[in-house]
C-alpha cells in the first residue's frame, strides 16, 4: 500500500513539473512567433528581453549587440536598472570584446581565470548573475545579462537549458534581421519586382517589362500596374513570413532530435526522420541512463503540420523528464498518457518505449498502440505487440511490458506508419496501395546481413522509390538496431 501511495505521489510531482515546463515550452513557442515577425534588431532585442524577464521572474536584464569595428554598441535594451548603470556595464563589457570569455555562457560564481574573473566583476557590479553570448556573424556579437529571480530561488540546470535554447532562437532571428538590414534597399526592390514578374506575369509582359530599355514602364502612374505590384508583393511577403516561421520551428525541432544514436557496446544503431511538411509530428529519441542502460522511444502524434509538431515536442520533452531508473517502462507510458490527456484537447499519439541493457542484452519494452516493431531472428519475423492503447485518449490506460533477450545478428526495426503508408494517394486513400508491412518485412529479411545504417538507408531508398509518383502522405521515421 505504501508503495502504491509513493508511486502516486511521485507521478503527481512529475505531472506538476511537466505542467510547469509545458508553460515554458509554450512561452518559448510564443517568443519565437513574436520575434520572427519583427523587422529590426532593436525590436527583436526589446521583445526578447521582456519575454525572458517575464518567464523567469527576474529582477533585471540587459541585452546588447556590438560591432567589432565600433566603440559604441550597435543596439541594446535593458529593464530593471538605471540608464547610467546600463551604460557603465556596456562600456566595461566592451573592453572584453576580444576575450574568449565574452563568447561563453557564465553563471556567478565563476572560475577564477584572469578574464573570467574580470567578466565576473563586471557582472556582479551591475548585480547580474548570468551571461549568455549571442553571435550574429564574425563582426557582430554580444549577449544577454540576467539578474536574480525575484523569488530568491536559484537557477536550475533546466532553467539554463531553456535559456540556452531561447538565446539560440534569438540568435537565429537576429542573424536574419541583421542580414536584411545590411542589404541595399534599392537592390531588394529591383530584385523583388523582377521576381514577381517572372513568377506571375505572362511571358510576353516579362520580356517587355524586364527589357532594360523599357524599365521606365515600372515607374508608370497606372493604378492597375501599381495595384498588381502591391498585391503580388503582399502575397510573396506573407508566404516568405510563413516559410521563415516554419524554418525556425523546423530548426528547433531538429535541435531536439539526437545528432546520432549512442554508442552501445554490442550493438550498432541508426535512425532517421523525414517530415511530410516543414515540421514533423513524429519523434525518436535515445537517452543514456548509465554506461550499460539506455532508453529509446519512437512516437507518432495524430494529425499533421505545426500543431502535431508542437505536441510531439511537448511529448518528447516530457519523456526525457520522466525517464529514470526508478520508473518501470509501463509506469512511464502511464504518466505520459495522463500528461497528454490533461494538457491537450483531442490529440493522441502512438508510442513505442523501451529500455536496453548492454550487459545482459535485454530489452524491456511496451507498445502504446504503435505499429509493432519488427524483430528479425534467424530468417524469421516476430512482431513486438505487448503494451496497451494509444496515449492521450483515456485517463486511466494501463500498459504491460515484455522482456526480450537479444541475440547475435538480431535485427530490430521500429518505424512509424509513414513507412507502410508511403505511396498512398492522400485524396483517394485506396486501401492496399501503400508500401505495406509485408514489403518492409521482405526488405528486412533480404538485407539481414547489413549493418543498421545500411539497412536504414535501404529501407528509405525502397520507400522513396515506391512512392516516387505520389506526394508524401505522412512523416517517415525509423530506428534500426542490430545486435553484434
Amino acid at each position: 500500500m505504501n508503495s502504491d501511495i509513493q508511486n502516486t505521489n511521485d507521478g503527481e510531482i512529475i505531472e506538476d513539473e511537466l505542467a510547469r515546463n509545458l508553460y515554458r515550452l509554450n512561452t518559448l513557442y510564443e517568443l519565437n512567433q513574436e520575434i520572427s515577425t519583427l523587422r529590426n534588431i532593436r525590436e527583436v532585442l526589446r521583445a526578447s528581453l521582456l519575454y525572458i524577464i517575464g518567464v523567469f521572474g527576474l529582477s533585471r536584464g540587459l541585452i546588447v549587440i556590438y560591432n567589432a569595428d565600433e566603440d559604441h554598441p550597435r543596439e541594446f535594451s535593458y529593464r530593471g536598472l538605471r540608464i547610467n548603470v546600463a551604460n557603465s556595464f556596456i562600456r566595461k563589457l566592451r573592453t572584453l570584446i576580444k576575450e574568449d570569455c565574452i563568447h561563453k555562457a557564465h553563471v556567478i560564481p565563476m572560475e577564477h581565470d584572469d578574464t573570467g574573473s574580470l567578466l565576473g566583476e563586471i557582472l556582479e557590479e551591475s548585480q547580474f548573475n548570468i551571461w549568455l553570448p549571442l553571435s550574429l556573424d564574425e563582426r557582430n556579437f554580444g549577449g544577454v545579462a540576467l539578474g536574480s529571480k525575484l523569488s530568491g530561488a536559484s537557477f536550475t540546470d533546466m532553467d539554463m537549458e531553456l535559456l540556452l535554447t531561447i538565446t539560440a532562437n534569438i540568435q537565429n532571428v537576429l542573424s536574419n534581421v541583421s542580414l536584411i538590414e545590411a542589404l541595399n534597399q534599392a537592390v531588394i526592390k529591383e530584385t523583388r519586382i523582377r521576381n514577381i514578374f517572372q513568377r506571375y506575369a505572362p511571358e510576353s509582359i516579362v520580356n517587355t517589362v524586364l527589357n532594360p530599355s523599357n524599365e521606365e514602364l515600372l515607374l508608370a502612374d497606372s493604378e492597375t500596374v501599381r495595384s498588381m505590384f502591391d498585391n503580388m508583393i503582399n502575397h510573396i511577403e506573407e508566404q516568405f513570413q510563413i516559410e521563415r516561421d516554419l524554418d525556425h520551428a523546423r530548426a528547433m525541432q531538429k535541435h531536439l532530435l539526437p545528432e546520432k544514436p549512442p554508442s552501445i557496446p554490442g550493438f550498432n544503431m541508426a535512425a532517421s526522420s523525414i517530415p511530410t511538411r516543414w515540421v514533423c509530428g513524429d519523434f525518436y529519441d535515445f537517452i543514456t541512463l548509465s554506461s550499460q542502460d539506455f532508453a529509446l522511444a519512437l512516437a507518432d502524434v495524430s494529425g499533421k503540420g505545426a500543431s502535431a509538431a508542437m505536441i510531439a515536442t511537448m511529448l518528447q520533452t516530457a519523456t526525457r523528464m520522466c525517464i529514470g531508473e526508478y520508473y518501470p517502462v509501463p509506469a512511464i507510458l502511464s504518466i505520459l498518457n495522463r500528461f497528454i490527456v490533461k494538457h491537450t484537447d483531442t490529440s493522441y499519439a502512438t508510442m513505442f518505449y523501451g529500455m536496453l541493457n548492454a550487459g545482459s542484452r535485454s530489452l524491456v519494452y511496451s507498445n502504446a498502440g504503435h505499429p509493432p516493431p519488427i524483430l528479425c531472428r534467424g530468417g524469421k519475423i516476430r512482431l513486438l505487440e505487448t503494451g496497451g492503447t494509444v496515449i492521450g485518449l483515456f485517463d486511466n490506460s494501463v500498459y504491460e511490458q515484455e522482456t526480450l533477450k537479444l541475440q547475435t545478428d538480431d535485427l530490430l526495426v521500429i518505424y512509424s506508419d509513414g513507412v507502410t503508408d508511403a505511396g498512398v494517394d492522400s485524396e483517394t486513400d485506396v486501401e492496399g496501395t501503400g508500401f505495406g508491412q509485408q514489403r518492409l518485412e521482405d526488405i528486412i529479411l533480404a538485407n539481414a546481413t547489413l549493418s543498421a545504417e545500411e539497412l536504414l538507408n535501404s529501407i528509405n531508398d525502397e520507400v522513396t522509390k515506391y512512392a516516387r509518383n505520389t506526394k508524401q502522405f505522412d512523416d517517415i521515421t525509423l530506428i534500426v538496431i542490430k545486435a553484434n
